[in-house]
């Protein structure tokens, strides 16, 4: 029986380190076997960037783009920060147009500047075209890598030169099919292309159809159509039709990874920058930042409690309980921000068809406040058996409008971000946890103050 052949062990960082120091030359022959994202995870797990430094040699230069690719963007931006020109060059042209430009988008102007300059006039002016774009755009998503053809072509041509061509184009699975003036025509699938009669015309087997984007489209925009149209690549157009580009699905994968967790930050109040990577100071300042704005919404709350303090003090019975109703109604909220947060950023979602999402999230908060706040009532009635059946039904009133008013306000208060042009995500926790705070503490203690004292 043939046995398997085994892949050697990946070296450990400690181990790389090693090699690094007393013998580089199979370091390099053991980083060459190695896939990018194992590469990546290796520098990951060094301790600082000056150990990462000492591997970084001896990664080949076809790999190293790649590499540097796959590691969080602030480690990234230091590593390259360390590279001079011609190495920053010499990692460059080994990567497709798109992921070029990432790199050079990711050093210092001056750096960039330099790099453009030492790359073949073909690659510069596909590096500089996409260079012009937003980087959080379809244009800057896209790359010029594509392999196109004439619109009055055969199909056995198209596959001629698609035999002599089409090596060099990565993840390639279209054909586009443009006009004498490289409007788009269609697209055309290999499958569709290899089992088409040789003599067939390819406009009359293109697909007119095919989904397109315009290169100024957002990013978040360009990851719906991938995913409604279950699609492996999109053609990019400019404000004429001109076919200028293509985005591929493994980009795309990145904008959903990076859109999902800049959405998860932003409703913990951090930045998307935040990362383990960087240095304490800087995180410290970042998160500091957000940590004022919830210090200043919490001397809010305790400034309305502070409007009954000599309720409080004379039934102390409402220190034990109020928290219980402001937390109630925190967590019901967020529950309520996240869905409808997640449905905006799906495109599910917006202020005009809001009204159905909105009426079920408010009937969600109120059947919720109306089991929560029963069994609370009951719970408060016998724990404070002196106060009774009066301070169970206070906490239950009081339960109920804030549980009504985090589904309502969990559901308003993003939908309005959104129509403001803001970005929902953002600003949505905080203002979410003043309002149920506010609510929780003025219908609890407001209610006591009227029927207990």
């Amino acid at each position: 029986m043939a046995h398997k052949e085994n892949k050697p062990a990946l070296p450990t960082s400690t181990e790389a380190l090693q090699l690094a120091k007393w013998d580089g030359s199979r370091l390099k022959e053991l980083l060459a076997s190695m896939h990018e994202a194992e590469l990546a995870e290796l520098l990951l797990s060094c301790r600082n960037d000056a150990e990462r430094l000492l591997i970084i040699p001896h990664i080949p230069d076809e790999l190293l783009g790649d590499t540097l690719l796959e590691l969080p963007e602030g480690m990234q931006e230091d590593l390259l920060a360390v590279l001079n020109a011609r190495e920053i060059e010499d990692v460059v042209e080994h990567l497709d147009s798109d992921d070029a430009t990432d790199i050079l988008q990711a050093v210092e102007k001056r750096v960039a500047d330099e790099v453009m300059e030492r790359l073949e006039p073909d690659e510069r002016r596909e590096v500089a075209s996409l260079l012009a774009h937003d980087v959080e755009s379809a244009g800057g998503l896209m790359q010029s890598e594509l392999f196109k053809v004439r619109h009055d072509w055969s199909v056995d041509k198209v596959i001629r030169v698609l035999r002599r061509f089409g090596r060099e184009i990565e993840n390639l699975h279209y054909v586009y099919v443009v006009d004498d003036d490289d409007l788009l025509v269609g697209v055309l699938s290999l499958h569709t292309l290899l089992f088409a009669e040789a003599d067939t015309i390819v406009s009359d087997i293109a697909n007119r159809k095919f989904p397109r984007v315009h290169s100024g489209q957002d990013q978040e925009e360009v990851a719906r159509i991938f995913d409604k149209y279950d699609m492996l690549a999109l053609p990019v157009v400019d404000d004429h039709g001109v076919l200028i580009g293509r985005i591929t699905a493994d980009d795309v994968i990145d904008v959903i990874q990076e859109e999902a967790t800049e959405d998860m930050y932003r409703l913990a109040a951090l930045s998307d920058q935040d990362d383990l990577s960087e240095p304490v100071a800087k995180t410290a300042w970042r998160r500091g930042v957000w940590l004022a704005v919830n210090l200043v919404t919490a001397i809010a709350a305790s400034f309305v409690i502070s409007q009954f303090e000599a309720t409080i003090t004379q039934i102390v019975a409402l220190a034990v309980l109020m928290p219980i109703v402001a937390s109630m109604g925190g967590i019901a909220g967020t529950q309520t921000l996240t869905v409808i947060v997640r449905s905006i950023a799906l495109g599910r979602v917006t202020f005009s068809n809001a009204r159905r999402a909105l009426i079920k999230e408010v009937s969600v908060g109120m059947v919720s406040g109306l089991i929560f706040a029963v069994t609370m009532g009951v719970v408060a009635s016998f724990w404070f058996p002196e106060l009774g059946v009066k301070l169970g039904l206070i906490i239950a009133a009081a339960m109920m409008i804030n549980l009504f008013v985090a589904g309502l306000a969990g559901a308003m208060i993003p939908l309005t971000l959104q129509r403001l042009k803001i970005d929902p995500a953002l600003a949505s926790g905080t203002i979410l946890t003043t309002v149920t705070d506010v609510v929780g503490f003025f219908s609890f203690l407001g209610l006591a103050t009227l029927f207990l004292v």
